[in-house]
């Protein structure tokens, strides 16, 4: 393809001299604009992928998912992923969730013969699916305080929203 060159990385070079160009930005207001933890815990993350992969550990966590939820066929690879990383993600950060379910997904479309795109799209839609506790999202961190809300309060209402998001 003609477009294989301009990668992720080449493309945000492109932007980023355009805002400077333009004026859009100053090379300041770019660097400020960085969100250093957000940006620490993605390298942090993809390590942490790779190791998974290399020790197996995606191969076996994807044989044991589905063999737990082979009875539902291929929508329990789906709802075996979905819950995996829904749960996870409404503990710890979504990137880095991201980073250790990927290669298990990959894994699991492979050996049920499941689009990997679908997965790739089911797993990063339920590692946004932050609507159980409060601690899983900045957002939701953000409300607490403001709205007096409690883990109860969204224990209540996410759970709802968290199963209704997962029939979606």
């Amino acid at each position: 393809h003609k477009l294989a060159n301009f990668t992720l990385t080449c493309n945000l070079i492109i932007l980023m001299m355009y805002f400077l160009a333009t004026g859009t930005m100053t090379l300041h207001g770019m660097y400020s604009a960085v969100n250093s933890p957000v940006l620490l815990t993605m390298v942090g993350a993809f390590p942490l992928g790779e190791a998974i992969q290399s020790v197996g550990l995606d191969v076996w966590a994807g044989k044991t998912l589905i063999t737990v939820f082979a009875p539902l066929g291929n929508f329990g690879c789906f709802l075996a992923i979905y819950l995996v990383c829904a749960v996870l993600s409404n503990l710890i950060s979504n990137i880095a969730v991201i980073a250790m379910a990927a290669p298990v997904s990959v894994q699991m479309a492979a050996a049920q013969n499941v689009p990997l795109r679908a997965m790739v799209i089911c797993t990063t839609l339920s590692t946004g699916a932050v609507f159980t506790f409060p601690i899983g999202n900045e957002n939701n961190l953000m409300v607490v305080p403001l709205g007096k809300y409690g883990w109860g309060d969204f224990l209540k209402t996410g759970t709802m929203f968290q199963i209704i998001h997962c029939l979606g």
